[in-house]
């Protein structure tokens, strides 16, 4: 045989060696007495393992579905290997004795001490030098180099894992964490963009991946793009985002927990501060108004009573004070109408551990003439569609008519006169007449012909709208506005980074469920719709301008309630789908995405299913995962995972799928709904006023009842 040849062979296994070392720890060699193979249903190898390195660490290299890489020894590329089987030989199997020859008793550990034989199936191969990933489509040489992987990015790489994005936690097979950690999984903003489908049974770890997700998000870890984070949410399940992970005062947390937590120390970090988008009602504002009362100091009162309601029984629950160091009534001017919010900055003290906290609550309502026809109808989806084209119809004539409504509620009054007017049998006289724009609008309802059943669902729905008390909320002041505006939200977006630091936006919709009369689930519909069609609306108009389009993350949290199966009311869901057919054009082409997290997969629309494109499988019950295209080797997996562990289905996944397990909370996870009433707690406003720094565009407001400042606002 061609002696240079054989060189170049031992050359060569000798740098497979040297690769093996750098990137990992060998624990075997490819057989040389099991042939390696490969045919069009793949590949296989087999391998032995020493007793010492199988006993001490088993569980790692030699479970059913881990992974393992070996070094090619012709080619020198890193090969990943999924383990197929493992199988375990006593001395007297390998030495062939038949049973009859065995003396009893039949036990001696010595008889342990054999070789572990793996056959695992080849993956993809990474070839190092140009730093490309191929599928591992040919035989893999014997004595090749079986290595445990110590170093991330060749994980990634022969993993076919992002190595960019948001992170979610760490690859494991079942609910072991692989290579110890170094097998970080990561989620490209792409994939975003093409929506993301989060299912789980309560209690599997739902919201504690999703505020993972948007901890890593806003602390800019391993992500290209500043992306704005908007949370629809119902519960007050994230309202702690900018609080201390409960995590860090937990003497019960693992060893195992306690050492993926420090690979993020310095990289990931929870939110200084939150943007609370705060729907009030008429029966909030209400309460308090006093004499002399300005929007300024009813929006200061609600925004303090609205902070001691969700800081106070965590800081009573858990032992830690606060003391609020400044409250700012901010004013900055906007297109259409300024934006007004109040920004409470506070030092909240983890017995010991003292950290400022910042909340910029924005209290909101609707005004009635600030909505084109089309937008106040999709407020409400439960319009029946002639209901739709006929108020339409209505609103358009009195735009072009130049009839002037200020209130929902007169045209809800006009229109009950209207309905009484359709019942008369003989035209009454109708005497003087008070309100001409109100009488035109009765004889606008008649002219167009309104059938009686469809008015009537008109008027049950524009009733409803107004028994959430969201609408036309006014006050009696000598000068300044006279309604509560909506905040222009555009302008929030526009100026996210730059005036709020990126904060995480909360859309709070359990505190209007607290302080309205109306229908539960009609008060998230509306609110949820008006801020997505405000988003939609506001990447149009990018669009429009060829602007360059910011990256919005919208997180939908109990997707189920605003986006429900079939089974529900026709016209909603038609409406519904409307909604989720502008999501799948804005997606990807704007840089919009939506993370919809729900129970069951059954509960949601068709659609969704269809339209996320990744989809997270936490810990699900059986009858669900026919639903979610899983292959048969994660279908009994997915139904006894552990807290946190979850299956990724991903077209960004080069294997289609892995399972990980995120980490404990990154940011504040306290249930609220679990605590006890408010105690602890120091709230010390007077002493600490005026304290904050502010933007050059920062407008004071003025007392316009006392011509006076309220105490507490600032430039």
């Amino acid at each position: 045989m061609n002696t240079d040849f054989v060189k170049s062979l031992e050359n060569k296994l000798a740098t497979a060696v040297e690769i093996a070392q750098k990137y990992g720890r060998i624990i075997g060699f490819v057989s040389r007495t099991s042939p390696s193979r490969i045919d069009e249903e793949g590949g296989f190898v087999y391998f032995e393992v020493d007793p010492l390195i199988y006993f001490n660490e088993f569980m790692d290299i030699a479970s059913a579905g881990g992974y393992l890489a070996v070094i090619d020894l012709k080619t020198l590329h890193l090969v990943s290997l999924k383990i197929v089987a493992v199988e375990r030989r006593d001395v007297l199997a390998e030495l062939d004795v038949p049973e009859m020859y065995v003396t009893v008793p039949t036990t001696e550990v010595t008889g342990l001490l054999t070789k572990t034989r793996i056959k695992a199936k080849p993956l993809l191969s990474y070839d190092l030098f140009t730093d490309t990933v191929i599928s591992a489509d040919y035989v893999i040489e014997p004595q090749s180099p079986v290595i445990k992987l110590e170093d991330t990015r060749a994980i990634q790489k022969i993993l076919g894992l992002p190595t960019k994005g948001v992170f979610l936690g760490y690859v494991t097979v079942g609910d072991k964490v692989l290579f110890e950690g170094n097998a970080e999984l990561y989620l490209p903003l792409k994939a975003f963009y093409q929506h993301i489908l989060v299912i789980g049974t309560t209690g599997s770890g739902k919201t504690t991946l999703i505020k993972n997700m948007v901890t890593s998000l806003s602390s800019r870890f391993n992500t290209f793009d500043d992306a704005s984070v908007v949370i629809i949410d119902p519960n007050r399940d994230y309202l702690t985002l900018n609080l201390e992970p409960p995590w860090i005062v937990d003497e019960n947390l693992i060893a195992g927990e306690k050492k993926l937590l420090e690979k993020l120390t310095g990289k990931v970090k929870h939110p200084r501060g939150i943007i609370i988008l705060l729907p009030v009602t008429k029966y909030v504002v209400n309460k308090h108004i006093e004499d002399g009362s300005t929007w300024a100091k009813i929006l200061r009162n609600i925004a303090i009573e609205y902070f001691k309601d969700i800081v106070e029984p965590i800081s009573h629950r858990f032992g830690f004070n606060y003391e609020v160091e400044s409250i700012d009534v901010i004013e900055q001017p906007g297109g259409k109408f300024p934006l007004r919010y109040v920004k409470l900055s506070a030092v909240i003290d983890y017995m010991g551990r003292k950290e400022e906290a910042e909340y910029v609550i924005v209290p909101y309502a609707f005004r009635f003439t600030d909505f084109t026809p089309r937008e106040f109808i999709s407020l409400n989806p439960y319009f029946t569609r002639q209901a739709k084209d006929s108020l339409t119809r209505l609103l358009r004539y009195m735009v072009e008519t130049g009839l002037r409504i200020e209130t929902v509620y007169e045209i809800y009054d006009a229109l009950r006169d209207a309905r009484a007017r359709l019942m008369e049998r003989e035209k009454a006289p109708r005497g003087i007449i008070l309100d001409p724009n109100k009488e035109h609008l009765v004889e606008l309802v008649k002219e167009i012909a309104i059938h009686k059943s469809t008015l009537e669902n008109i008027l049950r729905q524009v009733g409803s709208i107004i028994d959430t008390g969201f609408f036309d909320i006014a006050i009696s002041t000598q000068s300044g506005e006279k309604y509560l505006q909506e905040p222009p939200l555009e302008l929030i977006l526009d100026k996210h980074f730059e005036w709020f630091n990126g904060y995480p936006i909360i859309v709070d919709l359990e505190y209007p469920l607290q302080h309205s009369i109306a229908d539960p689930e009609k008060i998230l519909s509306i609110i949820a719709f008006r801020i997505l069609n405000k988003i939609f609306e506001w990447k149009l108009q990018q669009a429009r301008g060829k602007m360059e389009s910011k990256p919005v993350i919208i997180i939908m949290d109990e997707a189920h309630r605003f986006f429900p199966s079939k089974s529900g009311v026709e016209d909603y869901v038609e409406h519904v789908s409307s909604m989720i057919d502008r999501i799948a054009r804005l997606g990807r082409a704007r840089k919009l995405g939506i993370v919809f997290s729900t129970h069951s997969p059954r509960d949601v629309h068709d659609i969704i299913l269809q339209l996320a494109n990744t989809k997270i499988i936490l810990r699900t019950d059986k009858s669900h995962i026919g639903l979610l295209d899983l292959p048969q080797e994660y279908r009994e997996t997915v139904v006894r995972m552990s807290d946190r562990v979850a299956v990724l289905k991903s077209h960004v996944l080069r294997l289609g799928y892995v399972t990980f397990k995120t980490t404990p909370p990154l940011a504040g996870h306290y249930d609220l709904s679990a605590l006890e009433s408010p105690g602890k707690g120091v709230f010390n406003v007077e002493n600490s006023l005026n304290h904050s720094e502010h933007g050059e565009n920062e407008q004071r407001i003025k007392d316009d009842a006392g011509n006076e400042h309220v105490p507490g606002t600032s430039y």
